[in-house]
């Protein structure tokens, strides 16, 4: 009987710890995604919350893997909404994200990233594959890849 209660209790407390870390995973995404739609707005990137690693691994298939600071990862971030905003990119929101606990301070998160122009036209879909490691209690980015919406594990 106390073996009963105890499993249960470590099985809920389990699923209690996976939620809270989801929710914070889910804000992580949320604040990069205000981030991003704030810069296509006003032209200024907010330098908080901090969504990144001190380092972070980034790749794409036009890119080999490369690791960078956070501050240098931030110049690439403002490079790259401005060349979108150029080609008329007005928004950005999350399509769909996964998120796969790998243990308990490693997830993968997977995400289709839709952009949008200003008539509301969508604009193209991309996917984006992130691995984020738990900091201090706060998740961060620590590595990601670019890659085409199809192949977005979700």
């Amino acid at each position: 009987m106390r073996a009963a209660i105890l499993f249960i209790l470590f099985t809920f407390s389990s699923q209690l710890l996976a939620e809270t870390d989801t929710a914070k995973i889910n804000k992580l995404f949320d604040s990069y995604m205000s981030k991003y739609n704030h810069y296509l707005q006003t032209g200024d990137l907010p330098t908080s919350p901090q969504l990144y690693t001190d380092t972070l691994m980034l790749m794409s298939s036009s890119s080999k893997p490369s690791v960078i600071t956070q501050t240098q990862m931030n110049k690439q971030v403002q490079v790259f909404l401005t060349r979108l905003k150029e080609q008329g990119v007005s928004h950005v929101k999350w399509s769909k994200v996964s998120i796969h606990f790998l243990d308990k301070n490693i997830a993968l998160v997977s995400n289709i990233a839709e952009r949008y122009t200003q008539s509301g036209a969508l604009f193209n879909k991309v996917g984006a594959s992130y691995y984020v490691y738990l900091v201090d209690g706060e998740w961060k980015i620590s590595a990601f890849a670019v890659h085409d919406a199809k192949n977005t594990l979700l």
